[in-house]
């Protein structure tokens, strides 16, 4: 027993806590507790017990008990009893534990006498028990029995939220007490869940018997038979079928969790009694009767939602096997299979069907893969596609995951590439358009992650074209039964869904196919062109365009084969038209033009015209339509962008005129294609910046985008609202953000058969194909274009619009398509509003305004309407507030005050509600201060309702007027907290979306507030207590704002909270499963590193690398990760680099720091150390917000923890790359970089001892081991930090070593990088990098002294020279090896004129650079050549300038603006280096002559007239004319600027990359005049002295 207090004993602050507890207790009868007092007082008595001695804790144990015991049996709201029971549980595991027993015996007691007019009481007890259990369950496995009977008990209560709790103590106590109890505990507990819980009228209760059977799973199923088994997954199923969302997951988990026990029933407990003396048979069969089975049937209005849930099955079932039984990861690639067999046995494809398939593989499986697994899975399934038979949704599944599994490597695998050619490259001759698409994006995938493989591909692709057009212009005539323009269509076979006829021997099918499917293929690879690191040859493109143009202008004349050929024509324009930059098309643009004017202008006698195809014509329209993105930009009213607008516009009439002799022919059949053809048009002309330029077309416009109200029976309801509405208004619903973005876009997704095909070029592409149907599409497209040409209307035009669209809605009343109407209506005002905001003009007057809030307003009153119409409504109504003048806004913000207080229906009062909160957003706070108070005041007297959706929609209109009041809100900023603290306190079914929006308003608070919560104040522990009331329930959302408190604090309030307490509590949620907690979290810890100095002490670096392997969003979160890390290496690193260099040489060397900073993390940041058996320590995202049920977590942790995983290859990537920032991370202080220097600070004790230079030979050995390495990548990267090595470390003395140099004794590491980087059959990465490293040796002092390796060096470098005319790289841009031949050659110069630097001293030449010069002699005819005609290049780049005669460049493709671009920068770092090495000891030939034969000798002669005693350049007169030319002009060019149109001036010449130790230090400006004296110098000199005339060039 706890000791009791005695009088001596002084009173601690916990003491006094539990003192005016007992007063609040002992004084109830007369007064009941205050349950605002309460709550304040035991969150500060939660707080006390962790400060708290456990002496003290002792002492006033046994009062803090009765006291907190007496509180609950007086009947408590929910969160004073969840507060009350935390306390319980702390104080008796920080006190003496074994008042455990008497306090469970004292509740079980209470609760086995309650009665039921206690449901507060027994509620508030039933909570405690269920708390005490969750922590000391081991201890207390005896009462299970009890406890199960008093489950059963209150379950009978009429409150909701009384058999709420029942079930969740309930939870708690098979949680807490695991296999250890009684046998009868178990079957009576099971009894329970199956007769009352998952059957039970309230969601709320069902949602908790299915978590209670999840855990019931979880803790091995003690006794269940088969019959149980069989019983609970088959009410899983049937839950899977429920209407509310939540309720459907928690099912899918339970059906998860029983599924995978049932087929490892060695892990089930067998308890041994009367009543189970059998155990349960493994069930073979189960996957297939509960999983795939129901799959495969599902079918009416709860087919989606049986899909999905099935889904998320799926995904649990595969994570409970993997991490809580331990199955290797190969187990995973064979349910895969299973999962991707489900499409098999669909007769039609199902876009739904398909895409539950694709969430499976990719979450379920691939993301829990290891790389090695990952890798196995690519090939496994590549190997399905070998299989002629395959279903073409199963073969568009396994393409789709096959290209998120190399997107996800990172680079392609040698087995993966034996079978790429019978696999990926064999599908895209598939009969099926889609196999065939998903085909060539997976080929797209591939080459993003090995770019030296585009080529190739463009190259096999092109040739494969033109041997496949001329096969099928001499092949067979497709049967009849397939219409003339429908072979091969990717939209026909989409929408027509007429088969293909492929019987043996009929080759032109095929051949056809293969056509199409190679014209995807290289239309994919070109939409690439922007990401590659080395681009590819310019002869390509030109190469496809060609080829384009003769699909569309010499197509064959056999019907079936043009249609194929020119689709795939525009389908090749398009991607290029889109991808390749403007200039590279700039000359042919207008040969391009003119290929629309066939189909669009060429009157009857048109090929295409006559053809009537529309699928042709919906191509050609596309490619237009991406025509006009690219080339036509928003200046479409002057230069050559007008030009370009009027063809095309042109054209667009054409289509539309066609379009309108399509709509008054009665043509059914082609219905789906003249749909598509009227989307392409209509996107077209969204695509003009300005509506005006088409002015003239309008009237046929607005006949086709009003059929929605002219004739809305033919018309869906649109899509678009859930893109048009803003998303921070998406709480409100339908479409609720949840843990995953990728999980949400399934369950949104609502899959057609007839939907569009994904389009190869564009970059982003949606999570699921065939999202949308045509006829979904069209009234998407008609609706935003009536939307943007409203915009351009006067008010006339926008009256008569207005008009109509009202006229529609009040006489369509009792249609069936009515509220599709209203959704119609919604979307068209909404999409013109925000046009109008867009527009360059916004002129609308005041009637115009108040007819859109009439029309507004009259759907607000409907009582029918959704959630999302609701809101775009209100949404409307505040952009209407922005385009109206401060006079409407404040008159209509009055109307809308008025309506609140009118008795209407609760929805319509919400939605005002919301309306004047999007008012306040849309113009400022500020704007309508005067209206803050009385909004506040309306809106929080609604908050108050008992509707919890009134509830839900004021309290959002709230939060929009305190985030756009700010600071003009400090003064509503009390009355809001006790309003949320009222909610919170009175809300007994814990509802998510209310508790969500409350911690939404308490992080506004925060913000408007700011340094005004310091510790300690009211406002500050008023708004840390609701955050940590929200977040108890860990949910997401409520998790999410959690963490959205620890960011608004370290915004807004830095003073409130320390640093370390941030990050130990946002440490955890770096693992966590919701992608949308990890973002947050990390971007948190981003914020303290930037503002925060003291952030490199909590030593996180492991913690973000290990999160960055793990991390399945490599986009997003991925990036975001990366930059956190690279921000805290700049941050640490000049005061602790050998962290640092310890941390990254693991990650390179792959060698995995998983299990000790997850251990570490455990230790630190998971349970209170020590203090009692089981109570977990508050985190983010660790309770209950993951896909695997907490009783299972530490066993789940322990497995993650010894899984031996090495970390995966773009991990250790970024971690070389991080390394080679550090030189440079380190930061200016000198003692990194002298040795002497550090030494002295670490004698001296300075504060910081840790320097780089001392830990110089791990950095340039890990250096040399990465650039020496297997991974192609990772080498130029190790070459180059040894260059930045070299940098650094170059002229630093060897204190042991007097008048040597401290790298010196790393000559070897060097040069052997040097020699394995530099050969023609290096990349070209790796081969740049390594000239610049062997530059940097030759002119150091590194090598003097070393005749034999100065000599190897230079003949290195001197290899490649022999080659450089034909140095080519046939799958790269031209401008890569124009970079290397200017890197080659601008290292000889740069060796040349260090070499000349000992000649000017006239001091003794060391022998290894006299050796040099002869060297340099011996090759200066060819040298000088190759400078020259660098020269030549950089004049033709800066200047414009070229020969008078042809003039062939050196550089190949620099005539090209991308190619000169990318070279530009290159040339203007060597260009002064190579005119200094070539006019060094350079002599016109003639002149060479003249004076050789005055002297007796022409050695004689060298040696006197030249500085090294050698001849050098030898130049031929029209090269010194250049030389001098070149002279001239840069001298004067800053003077007098040359008059051309492509002419510009040289860069500021800055000291030179290669400079080493004396080469070049200064700094020359062009512009100013100045150029290197030497050599103007000797270019004088050879002037002076010969007769040739000047002819520049």
């Amino acid at each position: 027993m706890a000791k009791r207090q005695t009088e001596s004993v002084p009173l601690s602050k916990f003491g006094v806590l539990v003192a005016q507890l007992e007063s609040i207790v002992a004084s109830a009868p007369q007064q009941s507790p205050d349950p605002l007092l309460c709550f304040d007082l035991l969150s500060a008595l939660v707080d006390a017990i962790g400060e708290e001695s456990q002496e003290n804790i002792v002492q006033w144990q046994r009062k803090c008990e009765d006291a907190l015991f007496s509180l609950l049996v007086l009947g408590a709201r929910r969160p004073i009893r969840r507060l009350a029971s935390l306390a319980m549980v702390r104080v008796i595991g920080k006190g003496d534990g074994i008042s455990i027993y008497s306090r469970a015996s004292s509740l079980q007691g209470w609760l086995a006498d309650c009665k039921r007019s206690e449901p507060l009481s027994c509620a508030g007890l039933a909570q405690c028990l269920g708390e005490l259990y969750h922590y000391f369950g081991r201890k207390i496995t005896s009462g299970l029995t009890e406890t199960a009977n008093i489950a059963a008990k209150l379950l009978k209560f009429h409150e909701d939220f009384v058999r709420q709790d029942a079930l969740r103590m309930l939870e708690s106590a098979l949680e807490g007490s695991g296999s250890g109890g009684a046998s009868a505990a178990y079957s009576e507990s099971f009894r329970i869940i199956m007769r009352f819980g998952v059957s039970d009228k309230a969601f709320i209760v069902r949602l908790a018997a299915a978590r209670c059977l999840k855990t019931f799973a979880s803790i091995g199923g003690p006794g269940l038979l088969t019959t149980d088994f069989e019983n609970s997954m088959s009410h899983c199923v049937k839950g899977l079928e429920d209407s509310v969302s939540s309720v459907r997951d928690a099912f899918a988990e339970a059906l998860g969790a029983l599924l995978a026990l049932a087929i490892n029933l060695v892990a089930q407990v067998n308890k041994k009694g009367k009543d189970h003396p059998v155990p349960a048979k493994k069930l073979e069969d189960s996957l297939q009767k509960y999983l795939i089975s129901p799959f495969i049937r599902a079918t009416g209005a709860r087919a989606k939602d049986l899909r999905i849930g099935l889904s998320l099955s799926w995904v649990f079932f595969l994570q409970f096997i993997h991490l809580k039984y331990q199955h290797p990861d190969e187990e995973l690639e064979n349910y895969a299979v299973h999962a991707i067999d489900m499409l098999q046995g669909n007769t039609s494809t199902d876009a739904h069907a398909l895409a539950c398939v694709l969430y499976i593989l990719r979450v379920g499986a691939a993301d829990q893969m290891t790389e090695a697994t990952q890798r196995s899975f690519l090939v496994h399934l590549a190997r399905k596609l070998e299989s002629a038979d395959f279903h073409p949704s199963a073969g568009v599944a396994t393409l789709r995951i096959l290209s998120y599994l190399l997107t996800a490597l990172g680079e392609v695998p040698g087995e993966f590439k034996d079978i790429f050619d019978n696999t990926v490259v064999a599908a895209l001759s598939h009969s099926s358009v889609h196999v065939r698409i998903e085909a060539a994006l997976t080929l797209r995938a591939l080459a993003e992650v090995d770019p030296t493989s585009v080529g190739g591909l463009i190259s096999y692709g092109v040739t494969t074209l033109y041997a496949l057009r001329e096969s099928a212009a001499n092949g067979k005539v497709i049967s009849q039964q397939v219409s003339s323009y429908a072979v091969m269509s990717r939209t026909f076979i989409m929408m027509l869904k007429i088969p293909f006829i492929n019987k043996k021997g009929n080759q032109l099918n095929n051949e056809l196919f293969s056509l199409h499917g190679q014209a995807t293929f290289i239309a994919a690879l070109i939409s690439i062109s922007p990401k590659l690191p080395l681009g590819y040859p310019s002869r390509m493109p030109k190469a496809i365009l060609e080829v384009s143009k003769k699909m569309l202008t010499e197509f064959s004349w056999k019907p079936t084969a043009a249609t194929v050929e020119m689709e795939a024509g525009w389908l090749l324009l398009a991607s290029l038209v889109s991808s390749m930059p403007k200039e590279e098309l700039e000359d042919q643009v207008f040969d391009v033009l003119l290929l629309w004017a066939d189909p669009f202008v060429g009157g009857s006698d048109s090929r295409t015209r006559k053809s009537q195809d529309l699928t042709v014509l919906s191509a050609a329209i596309e490619a237009l339509d991406a025509f006009i993105k690219s080339f036509v930009s928003s200046t479409t009213t002057v230069g050559s962008d007008w030009i370009l607008l009027q063809p095309v516009l042109a054209y667009l009439g054409g289509a539309l005129s066609h379009l309108s002799s399509l709509a008054a022919k009665d043509l059914p059949n082609l219905r789906p294609v003249v749909d598509l053809f009227t989307i392409r048009i209509l996107k077209a002309y969204q695509s003009v910046s300005d509506p005006m330029a088409f002015k003239s077309e309008h009237p046929q416009i607005l006949q086709i985008c009003t059929t929605p109200f002219s004739d809305p029976s033919v018309c869906e309801e649109s899509s678009c609202l859930k893109f048009l509405l803003d998303k921070r208004d998406a709480c409100l619903g339908p479409w609720i953000p949840g843990r995953d973005s990728f999980e949400d876009e399934l369950r949104s997704f609502d899959g057609c058969k007839d939907g569009l095909m994904p389009c190869v070029w564009e970059e982003e592409l949606a999570s699921f194909p065939q999202p949308y149907s045509i006829s979904k599409l069209l009234v998407n497209q008609m609706l935003l274009c009536l939307g943007i040409i409203f915009s351009s209307q006067n008010d006339g035009g926008k009256a008569l619009l207005l008009s109509k669209i009202d006229y529609c809605l009040k006489t369509g009343k009792k249609q069936f398509w009515y509220l599709a109407t209203i959704n119609n209506a919604c979307v068209a005002l909404l999409a013109a509003l925000k046009a109008m905001l867009g527009a360059r003009v916004q002129s609308s007057g005041p009637e115009t305004l108040s007819a859109i809030q009439s029309i507004f307003l009259d759907i607000l009153a409907e009582g029918e309407i959704t959630s999302a119409q609701r809101r775009a409504c209100a949404e409307g109504l505040g952009l209407l507030a922005r385009l109206g003048g401060d006079i409407f806004t404040a008159r209509m913000a009055k109307s809308l005050l008025a309506e609140l207080v009118s008795p209407t229906d609760s929805n319509y009062i919400g939605s005002i509600a919301l309306s004047l909160g999007c008012i306040h957003r849309s113009v400022g706070g500020m704007a309508l201060s005067s209206l803050v108070p009385a909004t506040v005041t309306l809106v929080s007297s609604l908050a108050r309702s008992s509707n919890a959706t009134l509830q839900l929609w004021s309290l959002h209109a709230l939060l929009l007027t305190i985030e756009a009041a700010a600071l003009s809100f400090v003064s509503q900023v009390q009355a809001t907290l006790l309003l949320v603290m009222e909610i919170l306190l009175g809300e007994e079914n814990g509802l998510v979306e209310l508790r969500q929006e409350i911690g939404r308003i308490v992080n506004a608070v925060v913000a408007v507030l700011g340094p005004e919560l310091a510790p300690g104040s009211t406002f500050f522990s008023r708004c840390k207590s609701v955050i940590s009331e929200i977040s108890s329930c860990s949910e997401i959302s409520t998790l999410f704002e959690s963490v959205r408190f620890t960011q608004q604090l370290v915004l807004f309030a830095p003073q409130a909270v320390s640093i370390h307490s941030h990050v130990q509590s946002l440490l955890p949620t770096l693992s966590s499963r919701q992608p949308s907690l990890r973002y947050l979290a990390v971007s948190t810890l981003h914020h303290l590193i930037e503002k925060y100095p003291d952030m490199v002490n909590e030593k996180i670096e492991e913690y973000l690398f290990r999160m960055l392997d793990e991390e399945t969003d490599s986009d997003r979160i991925g990036n975001l990760v990366r930059a956190t890390i690279t921000r805290l290496l700049y941050a640490s690193c000049p005061t602790g680099p050998s962290r640092w260099l310890s941390i990254l040489h693991k990650m390179v060397l792959s060698v995995s720091t998983k299990n000790t900073a997850e251990n570490d993390a455990n230790n630190e940041n998971g349970r209170i150390s020590g203090a009692f058996e089981g109570e977990a320590k508050l985190h983010f995202g660790e309770v209950d917000e993951d896909m695997i049920a907490s009783s299972s977590r530490e066993s789940i942790q322990d497995s993650i923890n010894n899984r031996d995983k090495h970390l995966r290859y773009r991990t250790r990537l970024f971690a070389a790359e991080c390394l080679s920032h550090l030189p440079k991370a380190v930061g200016a202080n000198p003692a990194h970089f002298d040795l002497i220097l550090a030494r002295n600070q670490r004698g001296k004790g300075s504060s910081s001892n840790d320097w780089l230079v001392l830990h110089l030979q791990d950095v340039i050995s890990l250096s040399y081991q990465i650039s020496t390495g297997q991974f192609v990548w990772m080498q130029s990267i190790g070459v180059e930090l040894l260059t930045s090595i070299m940098d650094k470390y170059g002229k630093t003395q060897d204190p042991e070593l007097p008048g040597h140099l401290l790298l010196e004794q790393y000559q070897a590491h060097f040069v052997s990088a040097v020699r394995s980087a530099i050969s023609t059959s290096s990349s070209p990465l790796l081969l740049e990098a390594g000239l610049q490293l062997a530059t940097k040796l030759l002119t150091s002092s590194i090598l003097s002294g070393d005749r034999v390796a100065v000599n190897r060096m230079f003949s290195l470098i001197s290899r490649p020279l022999n080659e450089i005319k034909d140095l080519c790289y046939p799958s790269f841009a031209e401008w890569v090896a124009s970079k290397i031949k200017v890197r080659l050659l601008a290292a000889h110069a740069s060796i040349k004129s260090f070499v000349y630097q000992f000649f000017r001293r006239e001091d003794n030449v060391p022998d290894e650079y006299q050796q040099l010069a002869s060297l340099l002699s011996s090759g200066s005819t060819i040298l000088g050549q190759y400078w020259i005609s660098i020269l030549k290049d950089y004049i033709f780049i800066s200047f414009g300038l070229n020969s008078k005669f042809s003039f062939k460049p050196f550089l190949d493709g620099i005539q090209s603006p991308l190619v000169s671009s990318k070279v530009r920068a290159c040339l203007d770092e060597a260009w002064p280096l190579i005119l200094e090495a070539t006019s060094l000891d350079a002599i016109p030939v003639m002149l060479e002559e003249d004076q050789a034969s005055k002297t007796r000798s022409t050695i004689e002669y060298q040696k006197s007239s030249f500085i090294s005693g050698y001849s050098m350049v030898r130049l031929e007169s029209w090269d010194f004319d250049f030389l001098w030319g070149l002279a001239l002009l840069i001298l004067f060019h800053g003077k007098q600027p040359l008059l051309s149109t492509q002419a510009k001036t040289p860069s500021c010449y800055a000291k030179n990359k290669y400079d080493g130790d004396s080469v070049l230090e200064k700094t020359y400006d062009v512009t100013s005049g100045k150029i290197f004296q030497p050599e103007i110098s000797h270019i004088g000199l050879m002037q002076r002295t010969s007769s040739v005339s000047f002819s520049f060039m």
